[in-house]
């Protein structure tokens, strides 16, 4: 038998959260008083995400692309007021 053999480790690591900082729909944070926090935007992991209490593989990288977005337009505006 001449065929090539490649291993890997393999080990347990948490590698996403599901829960975080609350935010709005304009990926504003919000606070313990259930207020915005004004200037302060979050996505992505922190967030924790829109998928409920699991995700399937690879549906974090929507969560920072969609919310990455919306953060940022809604950045901008707040900045040009």
């Amino acid at each position: 038998m001449n065929d090539e053999f490649v291993a890997g480790i393999v080990c347990p690591a948490v590698h996403y959260t599901m829960g975080g900082v609350k935010i709005n729909v304009n990926a504003e944070v919000i606070g313990k008083n259930r207020q915005i926090i004004k200037g302060l935007f979050a996505t992505g992991e922190v967030c924790g995400g829109v998928h409920g209490k699991n995700r399937l593989g690879g549906n974090s990288l929507l969560d920072c692309v969609v919310f990455g977005r919306i953060a940022g337009e809604n950045a901008c505006k707040l900045l040009f007021e």
